[in-house]
C-alpha cells in the first residue's frame, strides 16, 4: 500500500542512509532519504536541510541523531537542544544513544538491557555477535543489505518493543544515561502514512474500540492494585493479560494523572494507589 503523504528522512552519516534506503527499496515506501548521497552532517546542517524540506511542503521530516558525541560535548548538545526547540512542528528529531548500531542490536536481544554504552565503538562487539563481520564502512554497506539482514536474522517487532521500553526508562532516569533508541517512532509514522482513505471509516470504529479497551485495562489495573495494596508491572500484566511493555504504558499514564504512585527503584518498581 503506498504512502499517501511525503516523508523525508535525514541521517547524520552513511549508516542511517544505507539502512533507510534498503528499507525503502525492500518495502517500496515512497519516502525520501536525504541527502542524496551519504555523508557526515552536523546538527546545524541537518536542521537547515530539514527546514528546506519543510519549505518544499514535505509533510514530515525525520532527523536521526546519534547521541554519543552530543553527550560528550556540552556545546554541541546545547546547539542541538536549541535547534530542536526552534524546529518546525512537522520536523521530528529521533535520538539513539549512543548510535544507530544500538537500534540494530535491539533486533536480536532476547530481553531488554539497561547496559550503558559510552560510544558507538562500545556497541560493535555486542552487535558483531549477531552480525558477524559488521563494520561501519561504505564497503560493508554496499555488500550487505542492512534492512534485509536485520529482518531475516533478527526481529523488527522485537526491536520496536525494546526501543519503546528503553525510551521510557531513559526518560524516567536520564541521569543513568542508559542506551536507548526512539527509532520505533519512525516506524509508527510510516505506518500512519500507509493508511488508505477508504479505510478511514473502519479506523474510526477501531479507534473507538481501542479507547474502550484502554478504559477497561486501566480499570482492571486500578482495581487490582486497590485490592492488593501494591504490585509490580509483571504481576499486573499476567493478571490482565497484557504484555509487560503495554502494561507499563498504562501504569505510566496513571502515575502521570496522579492516580498511582511509585515505590522503589526502577528495576524493583512497584505501584500503589496514591493517597
Amino acid at each position: 500500500m503506498a504512502v499517501k503523504k511525503s516523508i523525508a528522512i535525514i541521517g547524520e552519516g552513511e549508516t542511517e542512509w544505507w539502512y533507510f534506503e534498503t528499507l525503502r527499496v525492500a518495502c517500496r515506501y515512497k519516502f525520501k532519504v536525504a541527502p542524496d548521497f551519504p555523508q557526515h552532517s552536523d546538527i546545524p546542517h541537518m536542521a537547515k536541510l530539514a527546514e528546506d524540506y519543510v519549505k518544499r511542503e514535505t509533510d514530515h521530516v525525520v532527523c536521526l541523531v546519534d547521541m554519543d558525541r552530543l553527550l560528550r560535548v556540552p556545546a554541541e548538545m546545547a546547539t542541538y537542544q536549541k535547534l530542536k526547540k526552534k524546529s518546525s512542528r512537522n520536523v521530528i528529531w529521533i535520538e539513539t544513544n549512543p548510535c544507530t548500531e544500538f537500534w540494530f542490536l535491539l533486533h536480536f536481544l532476547p530481553q531488554i538491557s539497561t547496559k550503558r554504552y559510552e560510544t558507538c565503538e562500545d556497541v560493535l562487539p555486542d552487535l558483531q555477535r549477531y552480525m558477524p563481520g559488521y563494520e561501519k564502512t561504505a564497503r560493508y554497506f554496499r555488500n550487505n543489505n542492512l534492512y534485509n539482514y536485520l529482518t531475516e536474522h533478527g526481529d523488527l517487532q522485537r526491536a520496536i518493543e525494546n526501543a519503546k521500553e528503553l525510551s521510557r526508562l531513559s526518560e524516567e532516569t536520564p541521569e543513568d544515561r542508559i542506551a536507548y533508541s526512539q527509532m520505533h517512532k519512525v516506524f509508527e509514522l510510516i505506518a500512519s502514512m500507509n493508511v488508505d482513505e477508504s479505510e478511514k471509516g473502519n479506523i474510526s470504529e477501531s479507534k473507538t474500540g481501542n479507547q474502550n479497551r484502554s478504559k477497561e485495562y486501566r480499570r482492571q489495573i486500578i482495581d487490582f492494585i486497590a485490592e492488593n495494596k501494591i504490585s509490580d508491572s509483571k504481576t499486573i500484566s499476567k493478571v490482565i493479560g497484557l504484555k509487560v511493555s503495554r502494561t507499563r504504558d498504562y501504569l505510566k499514564q496513571l502515575v502521570d494523572e496522579g492516580i498511582l504512585e511509585i515505590e522503589g527503584e526502577y528495576k524493583n518498581r512497584k505501584y500503589k494507589i496514591k493517597k
